[in-house]
């Protein structure tokens, strides 16, 4: 995903080269060969990864802080992104919003993972924390009930997304290569397919989005996450591993449509300039949040 500086950009994005409308680019190869990679290794070194499991616990610990602490530096990047795309002046009002946003998408992404606070107690600190703002602040008419459900919604949407994938990192790795792995296999094939053959707008939310690259993307995320999930996660029969990655598949795209939504109601054409032909935090990982959410609510209703 972090290539910048090679190829030509077209169309606002670096490609390495383009066969009519499509153009491919580096953060695709990068993407399945990374989950190529990944799953080949595991299914390969599954029984050597036993034997020496005592041996591997400790980098693996380290390695699951290193990984957990840029994702949440990561999510507070989003946050601001998500945040300016509002509130373009940086003054006073506005930065006292973003730093409550911040520290709740922070007490929220570390729930679970390093405290556990149940989930009721932090959305009331955040209601009653928020409301006093609005109080304190009434006569100056410095926020509104719709900046502070902003800033609510923002921080609990990212925050609690972010520890669900920390959580289950922490819990098997394996699941959580899975959430990368249909996010960005739905992505990747609905952006070829829509490209190839896409004829069919899909909805007005994303003009370059089709119908038929949807379906693509969603019967490439199932099937392939299907195969990941039924040989190296398990525990389930191939009929609930399909209907669970088509549910997640179509989450995905959602998930893309939903924060696109968001910047095309603020007329933006990316969330910020962080990754140079690509966008910001949430412009790459808009379909992980909503994958990160729904596995979470799976794993606790099933």
């Amino acid at each position: 995903v972090l290539i910048p500086g090679i190829g030509t950009v077209r169309n606002g994005s670096r490609s390495w080269f383009g066969i009519g409308s499509l153009g491919l680019q580096p953060s695709e190869f990068t993407k399945l060969g990374l989950i190529i990679f990944t799953s080949k290794y595991l299914a390969n070194n599954t029984k050597e990864l036993k034997n020496i499991k005592k041996g591997v616990l400790p980098i693996l610990g380290v390695l699951l802080l290193i990984f957990g602490l840029i994702m949440l530096v990561f999510y507070i990047l989003g946050f601001n992104e998500i945040f300016n795309v509002k509130y373009k002046n940086n003054n006073k009002k506005n930065k006292l919003l973003k730093i409550i946003g911040v520290i709740f998408v922070i007490i929220t992404t570390l729930n679970n993972n390093l405290y556990k606070i149940d989930i009721s107690i932090i959305l009331l600190l955040m209601l009653l924390t928020l409301g006093i703002i609005i109080v304190l602040c009434h006569n100056l008419h410095s926020y509104s009930i719709e900046d502070i459900s902003y800033v609510l919604a923002s921080s609990l949407l990212l925050g609690m997304s972010m520890g669900y994938l920390i959580e289950i990192f922490n819990t098997a790795i394996v699941k959580g290569i899975f959430i990368f792995i249909i996010a960005f296999i739905t992505d990747t094939y609905a952006y070829i397919g829509g490209s190839l053959i896409g004829r069919h707008k899909l909805t007005v939310i994303s003009p370059k989005k089709t119908i038929e690259g949807s379906l693509i993307g969603t019967l490439a995320g199932t099937l392939i996450g299907g195969v990941y999930y039924y040989n190296l996660v398990g525990g389930i029969g191939i009929i609930d591993v399909t209907l669970l990655c088509l549910f997640l598949t179509i989450l995905s795209e959602f998930g893309d449509l939903f924060f696109s939504c968001i910047k095309r109601q603020f007329d933006k054409k990316d969330y910020s300039n962080l990754i140079p032909g690509h966008g910001g935090i949430l412009d790459r990982f808009d379909s992980v949040i909503f994958v990160s959410l729904g596995l979470n609510l799976i794993l606790r209703l099933f």
